[in-house]
């Protein structure tokens, strides 16, 4: 199970609300609300991601 790129929820891919696969990554989206915020700056959420992923 991953997590919304937005809020962190836990979100089961084949029930996300939008999926999008950027530069081999893919981002999962669990509302429409995680959506737009998502949409108005995706360079936020993806940046956090990124750092998210290179702690581990």
């Amino acid at each position: 199970m991953t997590r919304c790129i937005t809020c962190q929820k836990p979100v089961n891919r084949n029930k996300a609300h939008m999926s999008i696969k950027l530069e081999g990554e893919l981002y999962l989206t669990c509302c429409p609300l995680c959506q737009a915020e998502f949409e108005k700056n995706p360079g936020k959420y993806i940046r956090q991601s990124e750092s998210k992923r290179s702690r581990r």
